[in-house]
């Protein structure tokens, strides 16, 4: 559902997206960058992240050239509470969407990420309520990590805020954000779903994908446990359908049981969605009139839709 209305005085911040999995090869980027597409193209402003260390979402919206950028990167922005303000200064500007790109730092993040989460537990009371231990394992902690003090988490106490911190600093100025996940299990799979907690979910008509699945729900309903916050379902798809076969119609049977509330979308696997992606672009920027841009298309209009969202005349 549509995030609830700001208090008076307070910013708007538009709705945000996560596109996740438990695991990587079922085309998380594809959805992604086609999504923001078609997004894009109905006239939306829109805020693309890219979480995944890997970067793809980064080089499928053309932005390949800065991810392996100096400082200040995404690893930066997310770690270094002195950086957090500068987010607005590793924009990637774009035809389609701006981009909040990923950064080959961001490979050595599970250290500093996994050193938050425990800082804010540690803070919360979680793990030990003895003051004298608390500091110590702070310390100890610290003494590993480059950047990660209790200043880094704030108020958090559980150290999985840091994306949505620096995303709030700067969505004000779109309509919507859509945010590329890494595969779960890891601190910035939990990053994703705090910053972005209505979740798209893509998967390959394999039978390996049922599993995924299956150990995508797990995780969101201990992530739900120990943060309190919701991640509500908004559309399922799946992807790169070669033809109409009997694994393709089972998944998508599967998906259609697993989300009974929300709509499931067939993506036929096109060669020209991987020229799409070599060029940077989304399918509707390099080949408007194919096929795909239609259920893509579908697909953004459920999103508009679900989130009431205004697009202009």
């Amino acid at each position: 559902m549509p995030p609830q209305p700001p208090q008076a005085g307070q910013a708007t911040h538009p709705p945000r997206l996560v596109i996740a999995n438990a695991k990587g090869g079922v085309g998380k980027t594809t959805v992604s960058a086609n999504l923001v597409g078609a997004l894009a193209d109905r006239g939306l402003d829109v805020l693309a992240v890219d979480a995944d260390p890997q970067g793809n979402l980064t080089e499928a919206l053309g932005h390949l050239d800065v991810y392996e950028a100096e400082p200040p990167t995404l690893f930066d922005v997310l770690l270094d509470i002195e950086a957090r303000d500068d987010v607005a200064t590793i924009l990637c500007e774009g035809v389609e969407a701006d981009l909040v790109p990923s950064s080959i730092d961001m490979l050595g993040s599970t250290l500093e990420l996994s050193a938050a989460h425990f800082l804010g537990q540690l803070h919360n009371g979680d793990v030990v309520d003895d003051p004298d231990a608390v500091e110590a394992a702070t310390w100890a902690l610290e003494s590993m990590t480059q950047l990660v003090t209790p200043a880094t988490i704030g108020s958090d106490d559980h150290g999985y805020g840091l994306l949505d911190d620096a995303i709030a600093r700067i969505d004000t100025n779109y309509d919507v954000v859509i945010v590329d996940a890494p595969p779960g299990h890891n601190p910035m799979f939990k990053n994703a779903l705090y910053a972005a907690p209505n979740l798209i979910v893509p998967a390959t008509a394999e039978a390996s994908s049922k599993g995924a699945v299956d150990r995508l729900f797990d995780e969101i309903a201990a992530f739900e446990t120990e943060t309190g916050r919701g991640i509500d379902e908004v559309a399922a798809v799946t992807n790169r359908i070669r033809m109409s076969t009997n694994a393709a119609d089972e998944m998508t049977s599967f998906l259609a049981e697993v989300f009974d509330d929300v709509p499931v979308y067939e993506i036929p696997e096109r060669v020209a969605l991987s020229y799409a992606y070599d060029a940077g672009e989304s399918i509707f920027e390099y080949q408007p009139e194919a096929d795909v841009t239609e259920t893509f298309g579908q697909l953004g209009d459920h999103v508009i839709e679900a989130f009431d969202l205004e697009v202009a005349a």
